[in-house]
């Protein structure tokens, strides 16, 4: 059941779209962009123009009623809208950046848990070989038992070995199914077929090209920018609200049968905030700008430590490789086992020190690849 999903190999990009497709938090998330989008919008026009209507009765000094009517449209200097609506669109691109920080964790994980579904499959397919073999070595002793021609020591010792094999092949099949289920819940609760027989075709390339390759595509880094760009944009929109703001209007006065009606023009000038609030606008671009920097010596540190790492489980990933492509120490064992070189309890000693050599070589492999995983994930 579970060697049945190499019969058609997927690639790492066809699954991890869908799961991009179905994400639950991900779909959110880009909601919540657009949202936002809006709310930063609001601003780019003028706010709707004000309507006033005053009645007043009779009273003793002035016969007749009088009414009084006016609209007017409030509007700041033009060069406000066309600063903020840059300012808008920047601070719409830091969202979108932050939204794809979201995603590429979503992805990251989701590529993760496939990763290890990969070196479950494979512990999966050896464990199943080691499984058949521990029951052909029980069942030929039991057999031998019976010639007279083994003893009781060594028949426990085939059985102990079969129980730990198989206990190790449960084991494995739990956590290719717990794997299947965290891989569903990342994909919506939808089933996913996933069919991938060997882990990402990456290579670990050039730090340096790592580096330079990050600083232009990480999102992290790429939303800082966006925010000290919009930082800047707002000591220009913060200037520009603290010039005066025009009022243009039609108003109307009638009072018993005499009508009055002409055009109304207003100021508003703001004189008591506008130092504090372009003070408070530099400050914020000072921060901005301060953070971009710290954020960019933090990613080319943290990229370099994860390079070394890579880089010391592929030397170890390659001497296993090396070593374990020149040594059958399992069928070297089967030849000396019949030929009387070793006993029996010595064989499966060295049966499971050899078992043991090559788990660490499959979980070496796989923590190599989860590590260009870590390396690599601006890139999805």
């Amino acid at each position: 059941m579970f060697l049945s999903s190499f019969v058609k190999s997927q690639s790492y990009h066809e699954i991890l779209q869908k799961i991009e497709d179905n994400n639950i938090e991900i779909q959110a998330s880009k909601k919540h962009v657009e949202s936002k989008a809006y709310e930063y919008r609001q601003h780019n026009l003028p706010d709707g123009p004000e309507i006033n209507y005053g009645y007043f009765p009779n009273n003793s000094s002035v016969p007749g009623t009088k009414e009084i009517f006016e609209i007017s449209q409030s509007v700041q200097m033009p060069c406000f809208y066309r600063n903020h609506k840059a300012f808008a669109n920047l601070l719409i691109s830091q969202d979108e950046y932050k939204q794809l920080i979201i995603q590429q964790n979503i992805l990251s994980e989701a590529k993760s848990l496939i990763i290890e579904y990969v070196y479950l499959m494979k512990k999966a397919s050896i464990t199943d070989k080691r499984l058949k073999f521990a029951n052909d070595m029980y069942s030929a002793y039991l057999i031998r038992l019976e010639l007279g021609d083994a003893n009781a020591l060594e028949v426990n010792k085939a059985r102990l070995h079969l129980m730990q094999v198989t206990k190790d092949e449960k084991q494995i099949r739990s956590e290719i199914l717990s794997i299947r289920e965290k891989i569903k819940s990342l994909n919506g609760g939808n089933d996913l077929d996933i069919s991938v027989d060997d882990y990402p075709g990456e290579n670990l390339i050039e730090l340096d090209s790592i580096i330079f390759d990050r600083l232009s595509k990480d999102p992290e880094l790429l939303s800082t920018k966006k925010a000290v760009e919009a930082s800047e944009k707002q000591i220009m929109v913060t200037k520009n609200l603290q010039l005066p703001e025009l009022s243009l209007g039609y108003g109307s006065e009638t009072v018993a049968e005499e009508k009055f009606k002409g055009v109304l023009v207003g100021i508003s000038i703001p004189l008591w905030s506008s130092k504090r609030a372009i003070q408070k606008a530099k400050l914020e671009s000072e921060f901005y700008n301060l953070s971009e920097s710290s954020l960019n010596e933090s990613k080319i540190s943290e990229t370099k430590i994860m390079y070394d790492q890579a880089n010391t489980l592929k030397e170890n990933m390659e001497s296993y490789q090396s070593v374990l492509g020149e040594v059958n120490s399992q069928e070297l064992l089967n030849v000396s086992l019949k030929t009387g070189e070793i006993s029996v309890i010595d064989f499966f000693t060295e049966m499971f020190y050899y078992y043991e050599i090559y788990d660490e070589y499959l979980t070496v492999e796989r923590d190599f690849y989860q590590s260009l995983n870590e390396l690599y994930k601006y890139r999805l």
